[in-house]
């Protein structure tokens, strides 16, 4: 069933992307799953070097970036998740289009960024070499609910992990220390010093966690601290994290801001003096991969999103574009009604024909991050 799944696979990503229906990295591995439930707990599903699980609400997709940068510049064959698709599907994807037609992987490890609610269950299916779990904030509230949910669940996975494992944390989350307690193997702790973070291109300064834990996880692998800061040299942002993109003579710096946590350290950016637009578009969309319940941007800070805004055209888009311009009016930024549309792409075009409009800073949520790339550089990332 292995073999028959593996070309299934293959297939279903070649007519994917041949039909430009997207990249095809999710529908591979959710007719693998449905055909073949056990495919994880294959014995073909095998890494040298082991398998390294990212998770937690931000930070995932840089850290999983970084880590392979890391490797793969100290001569580690690395696979890893880059379109982002980290539940199990997205998962089963990657492992299986990494393969050759004999089922032989072709990496010496695996670098995945897993999706909170999804890490348990991949858990019991492959048990990682090392973890990194990253943070926990508010975030897809109808989906997750509140935090204590996935921390309980975490709790109790983590209780039943081999102890051979290496868990990394946050030294600085304090919520984390029920996970420490639970943990009965070796555990590494990583800070927000920003020492390694300034060897990179990555802006703000939360940027430095995500880039300690890759140093620690490199660590662990045998790739020393000096060298993993050397190899952090000419690491670019990931895609929609700090991403630019021109666009019709418009710069447009791409910053993900899919819950509180990641807005208001988009706003500090904003204001921190390392990025100068003169107009910010904001997208907030309900998709399911987003959440129906966008009440958490009342929870962005209104001060952080009044100074952020100061003296900017202002746009608005996204199927809950309304509700994002009502929260700005109540932070005392008023939007002019042309500037905001359900339609994106129509809006880009109205940023393009409008001359005093040099440099946009774009804040969308996961789905409106995919949808502006599409827009931008008419192509789809999953």
């Amino acid at each position: 069933m292995f073999y028959v799944v593996l070309y299934l696979a293959k297939l279903t990503n070649f007519l994917i992307r041949i039909f430009k229906k997207g990249a095809g990295f999710t529908w591979p591995g959710h007719l693998a799953l449905k055909l073949y439930p056990s495919l994880f707990q294959n014995t073909r599903i095998h890494f040298p070097r082991g398998i390294i699980y990212v998770s937690g609400t931000n930070g995932k997709t840089t850290t999983t970036k970084l880590i392979t940068h890391i490797c793969e510049n100290n001569s580690v064959k690395v696979l890893h998740n880059k379109s982002g698709a980290n539940l199990l599907n997205g998962i089963a994807s990657t492992i299986l289009l990494d393969r050759n037609i004999f089922g032989k992987a072709l990496a010496d490890l695996a670098v995945f960024e897993v999706d909170e609610f999804t890490l348990p269950h991949l858990i019991k299916k492959i048990p990682p070499t090392v973890l990194i779990l990253l943070n926990l904030s508010r975030d897809q509230l109808d989906r997750y609910g509140e935090i204590d949910v996935i921390l309980e669940r975490w709790e109790r996975i983590l209780a039943e992990l081999d102890p051979r494992t290496v868990l990394i944390l946050d030294a600085t989350q304090k919520k984390f220390d029920v996970l420490s307690k639970a943990f009965k193997g070796k555990i590494f702790y990583f800070n927000d010093n920003l020492d390694n973070v300034r060897h990179t291109k990555l802006l703000g300064d939360f940027n430095a966690k995500n880039v300690n834990a890759a140093v620690t996880a490199a660590g662990v692998l045998g790739i020393g601290p000096e060298k993993a800061a050397e190899s952090l040299e000419g690491f670019d942002a990931a895609y929609g994290r700090g991403e630019i993109i021109e666009y019709s003579e418009k710069m447009y710096h791409l910053f993900l801001a899919k819950n509180p946590t990641s807005f208001n350290n988009n706003m500090d950016l904003l204001t921190s003096g390392e990025t100068f637009p003169d107009t910010i578009l904001f997208i907030l969309n309900d998709d399911p991969r987003d959440g129906r319940d966008v009440s958490w941007i009342y929870d962005i800070s209104r001060e952080k999103l009044f100074e952020a805004c100061r003296n900017k055209e202002i746009f608005v888009s996204g199927s809950r574009c309304l509700d994002m311009a009502v929260r700005l009016e109540y932070a005392g930024i008023p939007v002019k009604k042309d500037n905001i549309s359900l339609s994106l792409a129509k809006l880009v075009k109205k940023i393009s024909g409008t001359p005093h409009v040099k440099s946009v800073a774009a804040l969308p949520n996961y789905s409106a991050m995919l949808e502006l790339r599409e827009v931008l550089l008419g192509r789809q990332i999953l």
